[in-house]
């Protein structure tokens, strides 16, 4: 894999955690406020969804709801974006909200059931428990799990079902993914996109710390990518460092999307209370 810089931009929107391309914009979560911004392709916040202002309000780190993962998917005829918590503590990061992009209806459900079902399915402690990416293809739901660097398979459709509490129960697949270390640190992905074709783009960053809750220095950050047919019980990835000017970029690329244009994409980093960063970039395999 390789990747060329197009373009750099500052971002107004803090701590990036997620991105989706729509209707020619970029719609981006935050994982230190509860807002969806909405962005032009160079950076610029131009709408607040479902609000008449442009003000992101950024919460403290032990109320916020840590969204961290994103996607678009078809739900009741109708196009949202389904944010989530990480699901990193018992209180606040386990909420689930649908966000209509073509209305003001807003849906929201409780995920700590589902969360708390997978871990016990898979026996992962709450320590190892921090969902950084989500992606929809098809009719399938995929949760990546930086703590573990695992991957949750589940239908679409028995996912709402078990949240509206239509169903008791749900059938799911792990996949685990294996990276290399960065420079010594080790690797956890951080954000997805999946295209038509089923290929999955990701970004992958190191940091010096213990655990997912606290943040430490940041080693770098890399890009990855599989196609659906390759999934399988363990799968090795190989990655291409972020640099510029032939340099590692010391930096969390957590956000990842495509655009019109398969080989054109937007990369956006959250840099632990630095001002986002928001990169145009041309990938090809």
């Amino acid at each position: 894999m390789k990747f060329r810089l197009i373009n750099t931009f500052p971002l107004v929107v803090p701590s990036v955690s997620g991105m989706d391309f729509y209707d020619g914009n970029l719609v981006m979560i935050s994982d230190s406020a509860n807002e969806i911004s909405i962005c032009n392709q160079q950076g610029e916040l131009i709408q607040i969804l479902h609000s008449k202002d442009l003000k992101i309000n950024e919460l403290p780190k032990k109320d916020k709801a840590d969204f961290e993962a994103s996607t678009l998917l078809s739900y009741k005829s109708s196009t949202f974006l389904l944010v989530l918590g990480s699901g990193s503590t018992v209180k606040n990061r386990n909420l689930a909200k649908l966000f209509d992009l073509d209305s003001d209806k807003t849906i929201q459900f409780d995920l700590f059931p589902f969360y708390d079902a997978i871990r016990t399915k898979y026996r992962i402690e709450i320590i190892d428990w921090n969902i950084e990416a989500l992606a929809c293809y098809q009719d399938r739901l995929f949760f990546f799990n930086r703590g573990t660097n695992s991957v949750f398979e589940v239908n679409q459709t028995d996912f709402f079902n078990f949240l509206k509490q239509k169903s008791t129960n749900f059938t799911s697949k792990n996949y685990q993914l294996k990276l290399d270390q960065l420079y010594g640190y080790d690797l956890g992905i951080s954000g997805v996109n999946v295209d038509e074709s089923g290929t999955f783009y990701c970004t992958a960053s190191a940091e010096n710390t213990s655990d997912w809750y606290n943040d430490g220095e940041i080693i770098g950050s890399v890009i990855t990518s599989f196609n659906i047919q390759e999934l399988k019980d363990e799968m090795e990835l190989n990655f291409e460092p972020f640099k510029i000017n032939g340099k590692l970029a010391p930096m969390k690329l957590e956000a990842i999307c495509q655009t019109n244009d398969r080989n054109r994409f937007f990369v956006a980093s959250d840099n632990d209370g630095e001002k986002s960063m928001l990169y145009e970039i041309e990938l090809s395999i």
